[in-house]
C-alpha cells in the first residue's frame, strides 16, 4: 500500500479523524487532490458497497441530499456515476470526499463483519 492508501483506510477507520482528512485533501494541491480521489474510487470499488452501505455512507458524511455528489450516487448505479464524482471540482470535490470516505467507511466495516470476522490478512484491516 502506498501513503495515499494508508491515510485513506486510516481516515474511514476513525484512525485518522474525518476533520484531520478533510484539511489534509483540502490542503493539498488540485493535482494531488486528483489522486486521492482516484485511490479512494479504488478503495471504494474494492469494498463493493450495497445500495444501503451508499444510504448510510450518505447521512455518515453529514451532507445536505440536495448536494451533487450525494444526488448522483443516489439515483444512478454508483458503478456509473463514480466517474462523474471523480471529476467534480471545486466545493463539490470536497463533498465528493466527504462522501467517498463515508461510503468507503461503511462498506469495509460491512465487508469486514461478513468476509474477516475471524481475522484476515488484508493489510488495510490490519493497521
Amino acid at each position: 500500500m502506498n501513503e495515499r492508501e494508508i491515510s485513506i483506510n486510516k481516515i474511514a477507520q476513525g484512525l485518522i479523524p474525518l476533520e484531520q482528512g478533510m484539511e489534509w485533501f483540502q490542503s493539498s494541491d488540485e493535482e494531488t487532490r486528483t489522486e486521492i480521489m482516484k485511490t479512494l474510487d479504488l478503495c471504494i470499488y474494492q469494498s463493493h458497497p450495497s445500495k444501503e452501505d451508499i444510504e448510510k455512507g450518505i447521512v455518515a458524511s453529514g451532507l445536505k441530499n440536495t448536494y451533487s455528489p450525494c444526488i448522483l450516487i443516489r439515483v444512478k448505479p454508483f458503478n456509473e456515476v463514480r466517474r462523474k464524482v471523480l471529476r467534480m471540482s471545486g466545493i463539490d470535490q470536497i463533498r465528493s470526499f466527504k462522501l467517498f470516505v463515508n461510503v468507503f467507511s461503511v462498506a469495509d466495516e460491512s465487508r469486514r463483519k461478513e468476509q474477516c470476522e475471524s481475522g484476515c490478512t488484508h493489510d488495510w484491516h490490519n493497521l
